[in-house]
């Protein structure tokens, strides 16, 4: 299962790095974003910066997280897998709801200190 939840969050981060490229600059309010879409941005914006990923679009040599080190995200952002699932199947659904939850994952990319 864990397997599962990390081949995801390495296609989401491609789609995400693409996407927050498109954006650009554009800094509209993270608006009508639920406490579970914020600490999912928190989650997600904390995987992309450990796999090299800044607020600017560009990236490290791509680093994989280990299944161990993407179980200890999960502890650290108090996640588990049946949430993670959730919050991707309502992100699938909803383009416009992604769109602002990853706005709030390069705000929190923004505010990571090297």
């Amino acid at each position: 299962m864990i397997h599962k939840g990390f081949v995801l969050l390495r296609r989401l981060s491609f789609m995400a790095l693409f996407v927050l490229l498109m954006v650009g600059c554009g800094s509209r309010n993270a608006d009508n974003l639920s406490a579970d879409d914020h600490h999912f941005a928190a989650f997600y914006a904390d995987y992309l910066a450990r796999s090299g990923v800044t607020d600017k679009g560009r990236a490290a040599p791509w680093t994989d997280l280990t299944p161990a080190g993407l179980d200890t995200l999960f502890v650290r952002h108090k996640l588990d897998q049946k949430t993670f699932d959730a919050r991707l199947n309502a992100y699938s659904r909803d383009p416009e709801l992604w769109r602002k939850v990853l706005l709030e994952v390069r705000r929190n990319l923004g505010q990571e200190r090297p």
